[in-house]
C-alpha cells in the first residue's frame, strides 16, 4: 500500500471494515416496467431517460417514471443511429431502408412529447446535414432527393419551424449546378462533377443576421436567405473551399466578412507532403460584402498562407490568425481596402506557433500559441505572447514557453495568472517574465492520448492546487501575487490516481479521484482519507463517468457558449419568467459561439431548473466499488467525513446496467431485464 499521511495508513486499513459491515441502501423511488427486455438505455441532457427496447423506442419522466411516450417504428435500435440535437430539444435518429445507400434517412423526435417533427422517408429525402437556428425557432435541412428525370439527383434546402413541425419551404435552385461550359462527353463529365460537388455539406453553420434573414456558405457561394420564405436576397460566387466562416465586427456594421479555406496542388504555405497523394498546400481567403445587397466592398479578397483559424475583430481591422504545424503569419486585414497591413509589405508577422487562445487587456491581446515542433520529434510547445494592435508586432522578442497547454486565465494584481494542463504561474504582462521563478507543477502527463488538466478550486481571492510532483497541495494568493505549500506531509492517491476536482468547503478542501477522496483543512491538516477499491471490470464505470461528463458540459466553459442565444431569446418572449431566466442564463454564460440554443418555453424551462441544479456543489461524491461475495455498489460517499451514506447494489460485472443524472443525483438502475427502478440520492 502507498503510504499516504500517516493517518491514511489507519484509513487504508478502515476501508475493509466499512465495507464488511452492511451499508446503509437507498430506497427505490419509483419502477418503469416494459413489455419487453431493454436492449439499453440513456439519459438526455433534459432529464428524459431515452428506453430502446425490441417493441419501439420509449421517453422516460425521470420525476415519476411515467412512460411518456413510445415510437414503434424504431424498434431494436442501434444506439449509435441516436443523436441529440445541440441547443433543443430533439433527438435524430439516422436509418437506412436500403443498406447500399451512401446517404442516410434522418427522424427528428421531440423528447418532451415524443413528437416527430420531421421524417425524410415521408419526405423522400435523404439528409447531408441539419442546421438549428435559434433566432427564428426554425431547421434548415440540406437533402437530396430524385430529380423529375427520375435520373439525377438533386441537392435541395427545407425549411421547417421547429416548434410545430411545418414545413416552410423548399428550394431546388440554390444548389443546382451551372451551365456545362464544354459539350460532348466531356461536358457530361463536368455537369456530372457539378452535380457531386453540389451534393457537399455547407462549409460553415448558417449565421443568422436577425430572426428574418440567414448566411449561408456553398463551397462555391456565399448567400443571404429570407428564413420564412426561402427568398434569395443576395449570392455571390468565391473561390471554390473547404471550410468557411461568416463573420461579423461591432466596428464594422452593415458588412457579413467571410473566411475561407482553400486547398490546391500548388502554391507556397502549408502542405501535406508527408502523407500519400499529391502535395497540398492551403491558403485563406477573407471577403466582404454589404449586408444588405450582397455587393462585394474589396477589389479582392484578402490572402493569407496556411489554413483558416482564429479571427478577432478588431477596431483596428481584422486581425487573422491561420494555423499551421510550422509557425505561420498574423497580420492586419483593412476594412476599407482588404488589404493586409503588418510586416514587411503586408506579408505579416511571424508568431511562434498557431494562435489557440487568445485575451483583451489593456496592454494589448495577450495570445497563446501551440507549435508543432516537426523538425527535431518533439511534442506540442505552447507559448505565450502580449500582440500590440496598434504597432502590429508581438511585444516580446521571445516568447514565455509554457508546460502544457493553456487551461485558464484571470487577470491578477500583478499580471495574468494562467493555469495550463501541467503548470501555474503569473505572467508579468509588461516585461514578459514569470512572476515565480519556480512554477507550481500541476498536471500530469499524458494518459491515453488524451493530456489531463488537473483541478483547482477558488475561494475569493485564494486558489488552490495540489501538485502531483510533489504530492503537496499550495495555496495561490491572487492579490499578493504569492503561493505557499500549506501541506507538510506528502499525499498519494491509492490505485495510482490523482484527484480530479477540488470542492472549497468552509472547514477545508475535498479532494476527491475515480475511488479516493481526501479532506485537508486550510491549515494543511488532514482530515480524513479513504479509498474504496475499483471494481474488476471497467465497464461498469463507464456510466459513471458519462453522467460525471455532462455535468462537467454544464458547469464547464463549454456552456459558455450560449450567452448572446440566451439574451436573444430573453428580449423576444412575452413570458416575464422566460424573459428573467433568459436575462440570468445570458449573465451566467460567457460569449456567443458557434451554436445556439432553440428551446421551446417548456424546455427552456427545465433546461434553466438543471443548469441552477448544476451550480449547486453536492455534499457527496459518487463511486463505483467492489464488495468481496457481495459484487458491485454504487456508493454515495460524504464529502464531510469520507463515510458511505448509502449504496446500491450492482450486480452485474460485465456490462453497466444503470445509468446516473448527476445534475439531479439520480440512478436509474435495472434489476431485472425490463424494469428500470430510480434511486434519488
Amino acid at each position: 500500500m502507498n503510504p499516504l499521511f500517516k493517518p491514511f495508513f489507519i484509513a487504508g486499513i478502515l476501508f475493509i471494515s466499512l465495507l464488511s459491515l452492511a451499508q446503509p441502501k437507498t430506497a427505490a423511488s419509483w419502477s418503469a416496467k416494459f413489455t419487453s427486455a431493454i436492449n439499453w438505455q440513456r439519459v438526455h441532457s433534459l432529464g428524459y431517460i431515452i428506453v430502446s427496447t425490441n417493441d419501439g423506442l420509449y421517453g422516460v419522466n425521470p420525476t415519476d417514471g411515467k412512460i411518456i411516450w413510445e415510437n414503434k417504428k424504431y424498434a431494436a435500435l442501434d444506439p449509435s443511429l441516436l443523436e441529440e440535437v445541440e441547443g433543443t430539444e430533439f433527438l435524430t435518429i439516422s436509418y437506412k431502408t436500403d443498406q447500399s445507400s451512401t446517404i442516410p434517412l434522418q427522424a427528428l423526435i421531440e423528447v418532451t412529447g415524443g413528437k416527430v417533427l420531421f421524417d425524410s422517408q415521408k419526405e423522400g429525402i435523404g439528409v447531408l446535414s441539419r442546421h438549428v437556428l435559434p433566432l427564428s425557432g426554425r431547421l434548415l435541412i440540406i437533402g437530396v432527393k430524385q430529380g423529375q428525370d427520375l435520373k439525377n439527383i438533386v441537392a435541395t434546402l427545407f425549411m421547417y419551424d421547429i416548434q410545430s413541425g411545418k414545413q416552410l419551404w423548399i428550394n431546388e435552385d440554390l444548389f443546382k449546378p451551372e451551365a456545362t461550359t464544354t459539350k460532348g462527353f466531356l461536358g457530361k463529365l463536368q455537369a456530372l462533377g457539378q452535380q457531386f460537388g453540389n451534393l457537399q455539406k455547407l462549409t460553415s453553420e448558417p449565421l443568422e443576421v436577425d430572426a428574418q434573414n440567414v448566411v449561408i456558405t456553398h463551397p462555391s457561394y456565399v448567400m443571404k436567405l429570407k428564413s420564412e420564405t426561402g427568398e434569395l436576397v443576395w449570392k455571390n460566387k468565391i473561390t471554390t473551399s473547404k471550410n468557411a466562416a461568416i463573420l461579423f465586427s461591432p466596428f464594422k456594421k452593415n458588412v457579413t466578412f467571410v473566411a475561407t479555406e482553400v486547398e490546391s496542388e500548388s502554391g507556397s504555405g502549408f502542405t501535406t507532403s508527408k502523407q500519400q497523394g499529391p502535395t497540398k498546400f492551403y491558403t485563406n481567403l477573407y471577403y466582404a460584402f454589404d449586408s444588405n445587397t450582397g455587393g462585394p466592398l474589396w477589389k479582392q479578397p484578402a490572402k493569407e498562407n496556411d489554413h483558416m483559424n482564429q479571427v478577432i475583430m478588431h477596431e483596428k481591422g481584422i486581425i487573422i490568425c491561420p494555423r499551421s504545424s510550422q509557425k505561420p503569419t498574423i497580420n492586419l486585414v483593412n476594412y476599407e481596402t482588404g488589404e493586409t497591413m503588418w510586416g514587411n509589405k503586408g506579408k505579416g508577422i511571424k508568431a511562434q506557433g498557431s494562435v489557440v487562445n487568445y485575451l483583451p487587456t489593456e496592454n494589448g491581446i495577450l495570445i497563446t500559441t501551440a507549435f508543432d515542433n516537426a523538425w527535431n520529434d518533439k511534442a506540442e510547445e505552447y507559448y505565450l505572447n502580449v500582440l500590440d494592435p496598434v504597432a502590429g508586432k508581438l511585444r516580446y522578442e521571445k516568447s514565455v514557453k509554457l508546460k502544457g497547454d493553456l487551461v485558464r486565465s484571470e487577470l491578477v494584481p500583478k499580471g495574468l495568472l494562467f493555469i495550463t494542463t501541467r503548470e501555474v504561474n503569473i505572467l508579468d504582462v509588461n516585461s514578459g517574465t514569470l512572476v515565480w521563478e519556480n512554477s507550481i507543477e500541476a498536471g500530469g502527463p499524458s494518459s491515453g492520448d488524451k493530456v489531463r488538466p488537473f483541478p483547482t478550486g477558488d475561494k475569493g481571492n485564494k486558489l488552490y492546487v495540489y501538485s502531483p510532483k510533489d504530492e503537496s497541495v499550495y495555496e495561490v494568493d491572487k492579490q499578493a501575487g504569492s503561493n505557499k505549500k500549506i501541506t507538510s506531509s506528502k499525499i498519494q492517491f491509492e490505485g495510482k490516481e490523482r484527484p480530479r476536482s477540488i470542492d472549497v468547503a468552509d472547514d477545508g478542501l475535498v479532494l476527491s479521484s475515480e475511488q479516493n477522496i481526501v479532506k485537508v483543512s486550510y491549515d494543511g491538516l488532514l482530515k480524513f482519507g479513504k479509498y474504496y477499491p475499483a471494481p474488476r471490470q471497467p465497464a461498469l464505470v463507464r456510466a459513471l463517468l458519462l453522467a460525471q461528463a455532462v455535468r462537467a458540459a454544464y458547469i464547464g466553459a463549454a456552456a459558455s457558449a450560449y450567452s448572446a442565444a440566451f439574451a436573444q431569446a430573453s428580449q423576444k418572449t412575452t413570458d416575464p419568467s422566460g424573459k428573467a431566466m433568459g436575462q440570468q442564463l445570458s449573465k451566467s454564460f460567457g460569449q456567443l459561439g458557434q451554436a445556439g440554443f432553440a428551446y421551446s418555453s417548456m424546455a427552456m424551462k427545465q433546461f434553466s431548473a438543471r443548469f441552477k441544479a448544476s451550480q449547486n456543489t453536492p455534499g457527496f461524491v459518487m463511486m463505483m466499488t467492489a464488495q468481496e461475495k457481495k459484487g458491485n455498489q454504487l456508493i454515495q460517499v460524504s464529502k464531510s467525513s469520507g463515510v458511505i451514506v448509502s449504496a446500491i447494489d450492482i450486480k452485474n460485472d460485465r456490462e453497466p446496467e444503470y445509468d446516473v443524472d448527476q445534475i439531479y443525483n439520480y440512478v436509474y438502475y435495472r434489476p431485472i431485464p425490463a424494469e428500470i427502478v430510480c434511486y434519488k440520492l
